[in-house]
């Protein structure tokens, strides 16, 4: 018989996603017996990475609303209503223990159906600004899991609210480095610069980075992984010819924590699992926020590490190519100006976010009754 059986929902992006798995795994590790099933959809990310994990997928049939009049947002009552019954119906058969929402537009079906039957239901909030499904949550589940302490005001009357950081799934690395040089074709002897957007890329920041890619190959001793996202590789493929042995274009890596394990200094975008992964490996990093974030909560992520002495923040709007060469270059050969803020960044890391949050769902399992279990009507 299962020791737990247990719901997570979240997706859309890696953002989302990555948390839920760092619990799934945690939960594994520490209780094998227990079944773990995911909850996610077709578009997002989700419907690639799960089916290689050793989770079942629910798939549920919601979108996004957009930021305009379209179709889609007409059809979004009805594909939650939808969503919210498969998620019921599952949920009567399968009998979960405990369902955890890592944000995203899934998750809110998946907590919805909870409370309407009375099933046990947290939140793990990565962002300092919560999502739209968490904030409507807030204060109806039974915990409240969050990565930053300016998080906290938005849960003012939820009672078991818990600054555990982001969870991570732990990296298996070889001990020799030498194994990931090979593997990319890089330099040990060489500064490494990563750049990348997010899974999905980035856009705007990525036409800066190609105006400034000559610049950045004459910075002495650099070399450059730049990772474009998918949907950008054959666009910008072309320009490793610069300097094939010193930049490597790519789409889309696996194992970003063998990346991160040669990285002297990382151009990123600000959301909350790249800055904790980066924290946990001490990297320090130049902060790009997505400027269409809800709420510029990617600012405001930023913020709290670029505080610590982390890291650098250029909002987009004032990144060029001038500026990104002269930024990088002023740090990328300074060695005790990066182990310095490497050092801070560390600080804002909890290594052992995963661990304390299953701990604290267990102990929310094990109690009798059930704090959430509100009606439906009134949350979304």
């Amino acid at each position: 018989m299962a020791e737990y059986r247990i719901v997570l929902a979240g997706g859309g992006t890696g953002g989302h996603l990555f948390p839920c798995l760092a619990l799934a795994d945690c939960f594994r590790s520490k209780f094998p017996e227990s079944e773990i099933v995911f909850v996610g959809t077709r578009r997002g990310i989700e419907a690639r990475i799960i089916p290689e994990s050793p989770y079942p997928l629910l798939l549920l049939p919601v979108r996004g609303l957009l930021r305009k009049l379209t179709l889609q947002n007409a059809l979004f009552p009805f594909r939650l209503l939808i969503s919210i019954l498969k998620c019921s119906f599952f949920f009567m058969k399968f009998k979960p223990d405990l369902v955890i929402g890592c944000g995203g537009y899934v998750s809110g079906p998946a907590l919805t159906a909870a409370g309407l039957l009375n099933i046990k239901r947290v939140i793990q909030e990565q962002n300092s600004y919560p999502g739209l499904v968490n904030r409507r949550l807030a204060n109806k589940v039974d915990a409240a899991f969050l990565t930053f302490e300016a998080s906290k005001k938005f849960f003012s009357q939820q009672k078991n609210v818990f600054i555990y950081g982001n969870p991570m799934r732990q990296p298996d690395l070889p001990e020799d480095k030498k194994y990931i040089w090979k593997k990319y074709g890089l330099d040990e002897t060489r500064k490494t610069l990563l750049i990348f957007g997010g899974s999905q890329g980035a856009r705007g920041m990525n036409e800066v980075v190609g105006a400034a890619l000559s610049s950045l190959l004459d910075i002495e001793g650099i070399q450059i992984v730049w990772l474009v996202g998918p949907n950008w590789l054959e666009t910008w493929k072309e320009k490793e010819s610069l300097a094939p042995d010193r930049l490597k274009i790519m789409g889309f890596v696996e194992n970003m924590f063998e990346l991160y394990s040669i990285t002297a200094l990382a151009l990123c975008r600000a959301g909350a699992t790249t800055i904790s992964e980066l924290a946990t490996q001490n990297i320090p990093a130049i902060y790009v926020p997505l400027p269409s974030a809800t709420a510029d909560h990617q600012t405001e992520n930023a913020k709290a590490i670029v505080q610590l002495g982390g890291g650098e923040l250029i909002p987009e709007s004032q990144l060029t190519p001038v500026r990104l060469q002269e930024q990088v270059d002023t740090l990328i050969n300074d060695s005790s100006r990066l182990s310095t803020m490497g050092r801070a960044a560390g600080e804002l890391s909890m290594k052992n976010a995963a661990e304390n949050i299953v701990n604290e769902c267990v102990r929310i399992m094990n109690r009798s009754g059930s704090q959430a279990g509100q009606p439906a009507g009134s949350e979304l």
